[in-house]
């Protein structure tokens, strides 16, 4: 295949040099590269449509996806998703569609409908109707919210729809304890939505449960012991939702099983230099002996830590050990505060389990006061390691 100049295309179509290179700037004409100063342009290449007209208003339709009563904590970061893929999204609720559905006029790309109840005959007949506004390559997504209350809604619509329009719809119910202690991932909720949304276009009437990465608290705050994956799981989804208002504050006793370059460790470090780059206020005192300085100027956690926005500080456990040793006894193995609402607590090395998190209010009162203790005993990691 040839390439012709912005110059040449000129002569083709009629239209000015200028005019081309501005289309060319807006990405508008498809497979032109910019070489030195001179935009070159496939042979062939068809001329774009005036904005102005009638047919580029025809071919450029919006995309349209529409959500029905979806609660806010999905809600919003499935709008933004969509957004950023170019979608128009709206968001209702059955009580002002109940009446009125069968005055939809817009065309879709898909629905995501969250059922109050156990859908009824005029909700099917909704999805119906609403099934008439999409295309063979759109979809709809059932998200039910107890696993008990199961609808077969999908199985029952599923082969009209593939038959009549081409349309997909499958179901994701969350089955997720409705406990307001527990942690809740909405964004792998999010990510499963979008997945059967966007992605799923040879797979209908089929449904997929989650749990949202559901963390469970007893009824001490506390949760189990957990495995090494769920308890990682667990540190990202807290590290996630930090802003910029938020305070992490962390201890480290340097236990032989930390600083590896195992691949969790390795994320759990990009995690917390992501949540320093959000502007979260983090803390970290390390807590080893002097006689150790020599092995740690070459540690390259510890040289990551230093060249990032955290505040990197050290201890001497020797110190620590003769003049403070309750405090030791509190740190045990180490644990990452987030302000003062949960404590994410390491267990010891050769422990089936790697950590558990509580929101028990005196365990975690109790570390954070010990940390600003520590903090009178703080010199900057920097100038200890230089």
């Amino acid at each position: 295949m040839g390439y012709l100049t912005a110059k040449q295309f000129s002569e083709i179509w009629g239209i000015t040099e200028r005019r081309i290179i501005k289309l060319c700037k807006e990405n508008r004409i498809e497979g032109a590269m910019k070489h030195g100063m001179v935009w070159e342009i496939p042979e062939g290449t068809r001329k774009p449509s005036d904005k102005r007209s009638n047919i580029y208003k025809y071919i450029h339709i919006p995309k349209r996806i529409m959500i029905v009563n979806s609660k806010e904590d999905i809600q919003e970061p499935i709008t933004q998703t969509l957004q950023k893929e170019g979608y128009i999204v709206e968001c209702k609720q059955w009580d002002s569609l109940e009446n009125h559905f069968e005055e939809i006029s817009q065309y879709y790309e898909g629905l995501i409908y969250c059922p109050i109840y156990q859908m009824d005959k005029k909700e099917e007949a909704f999805i119906m109707e609403f099934s008439k506004r999409l295309h063979s390559e759109s979809s709809i997504v059932i998200v039910e919210q107890k696993k008990e209350r199961k609808t077969e809604i999908e199985k029952k619509l599923a082969p009209i729809l593939k038959e009549e329009i081409g349309t997909q719809i499958n179901t994701l119910i969350l089955d997720i304890p409705d406990r307001k202690e527990n942690l809740i991932n909405s964004k792998e909720i999010v990510q499963d939505i979008i997945e059967l949304l966007l992605h799923f276009k040879n797979t209908t009437g089929v449904a997929i449960t989650t749990d949202g990465g559901n963390i469970e608290f007893d009824k001490n705050k506390r949760t189990p012991p957990l495995g090494i994956g769920k308890f990682y799981k667990a540190i990202n989804q807290c590290f996630e939702r930090l802003t910029k208002e938020d305070y992490l504050w962390c201890a480290s006793t340097m236990l032989e099983d930390e600083w590896t370059e195992d691949a969790q460790e390795m994320k759990f470090r990009l995690i917390n230099l992501e949540a320093a780059n959000r502007g979260v206020s983090i803390e970290r005192i390390f807590l080893f002996r002097k006689d150790q300085i020599k092995e740690f100027k070459e540690n390259k956690t510890l040289k990551i830590y230093m060249q990032s926005n955290i505040k990197t500080l050290f201890v001497d456990y020797e110190e620590i050990q003769k003049s403070k040793p309750e405090l030791l006894k509190t740190i045990e193995n180490g644990w990452d505060g987030i302000n003062q609402d949960i404590l994410i607590v390491d267990l010891p090395e050769g422990n089936s389990k790697r950590g558990y998190l509580s929101k028990n209010k005196r365990e975690v009162t109790k570390a954070y006061e010990c940390f600003q203790e520590l903090k009178k005993h703080a010199r900057d990691l920097k100038e200890v390691l230089k």
